[in-house]
């Protein structure tokens, strides 16, 4: 696939079909992802990927603290500030406003699957160690991003979601990721289910006007 045709495809999904990721795919798509680049050659990702029954606990367990209440409290929430710049603020701000009208009335099918994990038959979770500068978490993302966009080129969808990483103690536990490693993101790799309604909205973000964040110094 061409890459233009690739990006363009970069879309999320939000609900999957029942139909199984082939276990090689995955291992391949996250091996040529390995040739992502990192500060000094880094590399402090780790890619943990659960599938099967260990998946299917981890779905359960983290819809009973949903529904009991419990406050999401991911690692990262204390890594990195959560003091936002008004700029992205606003750009959060207009998003949130906006969605009700995108999904037409749909929202309820998102929060529905959202908390079922979107359905996912597969879900690659990322980590860097818990002793890492903040460079290494810039790193995690462009190995998210090669991962996202390999799984593309072979013909899978994908749902990047921190929402998945909510309950980061239920990731470790039905994961087996050691306590030394901060479960960053999580990224659902499957089959995009064509007759669910939650898929139907062609709902793409605006972005800000280009000459807002783009700036050329001669």
């Amino acid at each position: 696939m061409e890459f233009e045709d690739v990006f363009k495809r970069e879309r999320v999904t939000r609900k999957f079909t029942n139909r199984k990721v082939n276990e090689k795919l995955i291992a391949d798509i996250i091996k040529k992802a390995q040739q992502s680049p990192s500060l000094l050659n880094s590399q402090p990702w780790r890619a943990y990927v659960s599938v099967g029954e260990s998946l299917e606990k981890l779905k359960k367990a983290s819809k009973a603290n949903i529904d009991a209440g419990v406050k999401p409290h991911e690692d990262f929430a204390s890594m990195l500030s959560l003091n936002w710049d008004t700029f992205p603020s606003q750009n959060m701000a207009t998003m949130g406003a906006s969605q009700t009208y995108f999904f037409r009335n749909k929202l309820d099918l998102f929060t529905k699957s959202n908390d079922a994990m979107f359905n996912a038959q597969s879900v690659v979770f990322l980590t860097i160690p818990r002793e890492s500068p903040a460079w290494s978490v810039f790193d995690l993302g462009i190995f998210a991003q090669s991962i996202m966009l390999i799984a593309i080129d072979n013909g899978l969808s994908i749902m990047p979601a921190h929402s998945m990483v909510s309950y980061p103690d239920l990731v470790r536990k039905y994961v087996h990721i050691p306590d030394n490693q901060l479960v960053g993101m999580a990224i659902a790799l499957g089959y995009k289910d064509k007759s669910s309604e939650v898929n139907d909205p062609k709902y793409f973000p605006e972005r800000v006007p280009f000459e807002k964040i783009f700036k050329l110094t001669k």
